[in-house]
């Protein structure tokens, strides 16, 4: 009977010792739980970690990555901006948030293009465009606010280094955003990026960076990258960057290039363009800029350069842009293309490699057709997309490879003007 009594005993006291623990646990649970954030729509909480689906849906929570670029510092806790994020001011930032569209008259459909926001007296609306395989025709944009209701838009200027590009509704007006200088953020000042979510209009916080290192800034973006591991849709094109009142700094550029060979499984991570370098598109002066149809990105061979676009070297795009333009005013007669493949895109990434056998190679693409012409100032053809190939082996002629697609040959033309001008532009980088 004692023996009994005492394992009754030794009974309760662990039953005991397990309820204290279990108190124990929830007490301290909700303070390591904020080691991962989620985000769910535009109000940013803390809560529990979970797993992504890959089958998500506009309102499945998004995982933000405790890891990032040595360029920021992604936030684990949220708390010091979950107040800002649902503020009045916050609200109608986003609210005002539109989505682009291209419409494709001959397939009778129109694909989404990014994020915009309306700019200046609100009949204008800023976004990104990726213009290696667009090319803008009257009544082919549409912009559609959250509430559904849709504007035609034409395309008024056009920045050719970051893709960055001003729309104009055919009619009506919309709520312009507050935006604000990127030069005037305070050291650690954290910011917030929408972006949209699978189809859900609304765009949602997906991205906070708390110590954000804008001390690498180039003249068209300013230097905080978003951090890999964002899931459940990913960054929008056009992504809208604001500090914690709402007021935009900048749109995130665009993602991928077809032209551009792209390494590791995340892809490329584009930075943030400046709102002020975009802004500049409101000035009356935008279209006679080089850039409002200078060439769009390029690649090139030459000491090992392989360049997506100009966010390296925004400062030297004129000389760059000159140089291209100088070459293709001096061209010659017709040159033979049978060495090339239709597809020009695998001979660019065959000669992706220093000095090359065939001499160098720089490919450009251009948001507009551009005039190829001979030394008289006779147009030859319209491309918009060349490849200007020089130092060629065994004495071979350099040449112009060109065509109006998107990378398909249409033909090619001798170069006559001195090509040192490409190695000495492109060998200081």
């Amino acid at each position: 009977m004692f023996k009994k009594r005492v394992w009754l005993l030794g009974i309760c006291i662990l039953y005991i010792l397990g309820i204290l623990g279990l108190i124990g646990y929830l007490i301290i649970t909700p303070t390591k739980a904020t080691t991962s954030t989620i985000v769910k729509t535009s109000v940013i909480t803390s809560t529990a970690a979970t797993t992504p689906t890959t089958n998500s849906t506009p309102s499945t929570s998004v995982i933000l990555s405790t890891t990032s670029p040595s360029t920021l510092t992604t936030a684990t806790t949220l708390s010091t901006t979950t107040q800002s994020a649902s503020s009045p001011a916050i609200e109608s930032t986003i609210d005002s948030v539109v989505q682009v569209w291209i419409i494709d008259p001959s397939a009778g459909s129109k694909n989404f293009e990014g994020l915009g926001v309306p700019v200046g007296d609100g009949t204008t609306i800023l976004t990104i465009i990726d213009y290696e395989d667009y090319t803008p025709a009257d009544g082919d944009i549409e912009v559609t606010t959250q509430n559904n209701e849709t504007f035609l838009a034409s395309i008024q200027a056009i920045d050719a280094r970051t893709g960055a590009t001003l729309l104009k509704l055919d009619s009506g007006s919309l709520t312009a955003v507050a935006t604000r200088n990127p030069a005037t953020l305070e050291a650690n000042e954290p910011l917030i990026v929408w972006s949209q979510i699978n189809s859900n209009p609304v765009p949602e916080a997906t991205n906070v960076i708390e110590e954000p290192d804008t001390s690498n800034s180039v003249p068209l973006f300013f230097g905080v990258y978003l951090p890999d591991g964002v899931y459940g849709g990913g960054i929008t094109q056009g992504a809208v960057v604001t500090d914690q009142n709402g007021k935009v700094l900048g749109l995130e550029g665009v993602y991928g290039y077809r032209l551009v060979i792209i390494l590791g499984p995340i892809g490329r991570i584009p930075p943030i363009i400046s709102i002020e370098s975009a802004a500049e598109l409101l000035s009356p002066f935008a279209n006679l800029q080089p850039w409002a149809n200078g060439p769009y990105l390029f690649t090139s061979n030459v000491v090992g350069n392989y360049i997506g676009n100009y966010d390296e070297n925004g400062s030297d795009y004129l000389v760059l842009a000159n140089a291209i333009t100088q070459v293709l005013n001096e061209l010659g007669g017709l040159l033979s293309t049978s060495d090339l493949p239709q597809n020009f895109l695998s001979y660019t990434w065959s000669n992706a490699i220093s000095q090359s056998s065939d001499g160098h190679l720089l490919t450009t693409i251009f948001p507009r057709p551009v005039n190829l012409c001979n030394t008289a100032g006779t147009v030859l053809a319209q491309a918009k997309w060349v490849g200007i190939q020089w130092d060629r082996s065994n004495g071979k002629l350099s040449r112009v490879v060109y065509g109006s697609k998107a990378y398909t040959i249409d033909g090619s033309f001798e170069i006559i003007s001195d090509t040192s001008i490409l190695d000495n532009v492109l060998q200081t980088h």
